[in-house]
């Protein structure tokens, strides 16, 4: 089959084999922000239309934002909780060199104080690490907006979104904090007790608003040197990010598991230890395995 796993900046897609296996992988730095309406097929075809000659039997499936409605087609959001096989019954088809493709929908939930939650993509990262995870267990998915899901048996209970990676790169890059910041020289080491004494600030009194300005009056006053100030903002966002997360209602007993890219996944591993709480890394290549799995439940129901 062939998996493609598309967001707003770009997209991965895999070609897989019988058993699950990556026989081949391409990146392609077009996101659906980039497109006009009409243009995705064409994009598909021109970047993997040699797959799609080849592989003219197997499934082809895409997640992420491409289900968006922004993206190729709207996929509508399926309201947890959701089992793989919810996914797999309501895909949404669309044309692609002349035979159908599927786009995986949403996920929405509805937070405890009444406001509403939306996901594109991570429903299918989440499913592809699930069958490892047994009982209740809870993931933590950083990024631009951070996502923190609660799993039981298999099934996405409910999940939360933090805009962490947006309110970061506001902040460096705009307003009153970004003349402050001054990043560190390339291939230098994230300044780790800057972090973590983020982290520890943001359980203070106060408020993130307050603790903000902060990181202005240390820096006036020479209390905090500029190319820490970057890390320490970091680690202020993420602690209370993890802070007003209700990491333990779901009852997992064992640690919380992060999916994110390296670099950032040692952030969130530093910031879980700060407060006490376990912590390990997900298996690579989650919307693959993801995609594969929803595959497999296609061609079950066929079958």
């Amino acid at each position: 089959m062939i998996g493609v796993d598309w967001g707003s900046s770009g997209f991965r897609a895999y070609r897989l084999a019988a058993d699950g296996a990556i026989r081949d992988r391409r990146s392609v730095a077009c996101g659906i922000a980039d497109l006009q309406p009409g243009d995705h097929a064409a994009l598909l075809q021109h970047d993997i239309g040699d797959w799609l000659q080849q592989d003219r039997d197997g499934p082809v499936l895409l997640c992420g934002m491409i289900g968006s409605r922004q993206g190729w087609v709207e996929a509508p959001y399926l309201p947890c909780p959701v089992a793989p096989a919810d996914l797999a019954r309501h895909m949404t088809s669309v044309t692609l060199a002349d035979r159908p493709a599927l786009i995986v929908p949403g996920l929405s939930c509805e937070r405890p104080d009444g406001s509403a939650d939306v996901m594109r993509g991570e429903e299918t990262q989440i499913f592809g690490l699930a069958a490892t995870l047994a009982g209740t267990a809870m993931l933590c998915m950083p990024g631009t907006h951070s996502k923190h899901v609660w799993l039981r048996d298999g099934r996405i209970e409910r999940f939360a979104t933090a805009m962490t990676g947006e309110v970061f790169a506001l902040l460096s890059r705009h307003g009153l904090l970004a003349a402050m910041l001054r990043p560190a020289p390339a291939g230098t080491d994230m300044d780790a007790a800057a972090f973590v004494a983020g982290v520890a600030r943001s359980g203070r009194p106060g408020g993130l608003l307050q603790h903000l300005f902060g990181i202005r009056a240390d820096r006036l006053f020479d209390r905090l040197a500029a190319p820490a100030a970057a890390d320490l903002l970091s680690g202020l966002l993420i602690g209370h990010e993890l802070r007003g997360t209700d990491w333990g209602a779901a009852g997992s007993r064992g640690p919380v598991t992060i999916v994110a890219a390296p670099d950032l996944a040692r952030r969130y591993h530093m910031a879980y230890e700060a407060l006490g709480i376990a912590a390990q890394s997900g298996p690579e290549d989650a919307a693959a395995r993801g995609l594969y799995r929803l595959g497999r439940l296609i061609r079950e129901d066929l079958a």
